[in-house]
């Protein structure tokens, strides 16, 4: 197992690498407010040759993304922005290719994370009875439970439904708080028996198109993000060094110092089978 080592600043370790893939949510942003201090190490990482890249999780086209950043920082210095909810938007635009038994959709949570369906053949429906698959991309609310979404995910699964997700996350960073994550829907539904597919880190499609991003393939590549499934999980699969943020979806057990605890970091690490190179309480310079 790797040694976890703690930092308190991405300063002391980016002379190591030439290249940066980061995280969005519980990292750049918490579903409400920007964090300007990781935005500006990001920025002091690009200052000091190194690429920058966002690759995120989030239902939201990159354009929202870009708008919700650029209020607080001039993103000339990121090399390029990647999310779930793009690839999935362009994917859609051939659903049959995805396996998908029609093209009317039934929405599981947020219309907010509708935004994939834009400029395609995709209809929205508003009940399950006329619907070809689910849809889960963000729940409907901050405090949801999974046991809100059980009756949707069993008739669906009587209907013999596949079901679409984007994000793998099981649980989200919002406004300090650990949220019901769209991925934990998915997870569920397999449990129950069903067919699910999803767009996320840590697939490997998914982080292809983030290595293609760069201009050439890293050599040092250092992965950034809050959570061990997907961004960790994703810097293993890179052969890439990873760096874990403790104040995100894994707060309430990691803790909310500004050294993080490395032996309970570590037990997490051996719980997700992914092993972070570093771990820092938040993103600084």
């Amino acid at each position: 197992m790797k040694i976890i080592k703690p930092i308190v600043a991405i300063s002391k370790i980016i002379d190591n690498h030439d290249a940066v893939l980061c995280g969005f949510n519980g990292v750049l942003y918490d579903g409400k407010n920007v964090n300007k201090e990781a935005l500006h190490a990001l920025q002091k990482c690009a200052e000091n040759g190194k690429e920058v890249v966002v690759l995120t999780n989030s239902p939201l086209r990159v354009l929202s993304i870009i708008e919700i950043l650029q209020k607080d920082a001039d993103l000339a210095f990121l090399s390029s922005v990647i999310s779930a909810g793009e690839i999935l938007h362009y994917r859609l635009k051939d659903y049959e290719s995805l396996g998908l038994p029609g093209s009317s959709y039934y929405t599981l949570g947020n219309a907010n994370a509708e935004a994939v369906f834009a400029g395609t053949r995709c209809q929205k429906v508003s009940t399950l009875q006329k619907a070809d698959f689910l849809y889960a991309g963000m729940v409907e609310n901050e405090n949801d439970t999974l046991e809100k979404y059980m009756p949707a995910l069993e008739h669906g699964f009587a209907l013999g439904l596949p079901l679409l997700c984007v994000g793998n996350d099981i649980s989200t960073y919002y406004n300090g708080e650990i949220s019901l994550g769209a991925g934990a829907l998915a997870e569920q539904y397999a449990v129950m028996g069903g067919k699910i597919l999803t767009f996320g880190k840590p697939d490997a499609v998914f982080l292809d198109y983030a290595i293609e991003s760069f201009s050439s393939r890293p050599k040092s590549l250092l992965c950034i993000g809050d959570s061990f499934a997907t961004d960790i999980k994703a810097g293993s699969l890179l052969n890439a060094s990873s760096l874990l943020i403790s104040k995100g979806i894994h707060v309430n057990y990691l803790g909310e110092g500004y050294i993080p605890d490395v032996e309970k970091a570590r037990n997490l690490a051996l719980n997700f089978d992914a092993y972070p190179d570093y771990v820092i309480s938040g993103l600084r310079w």
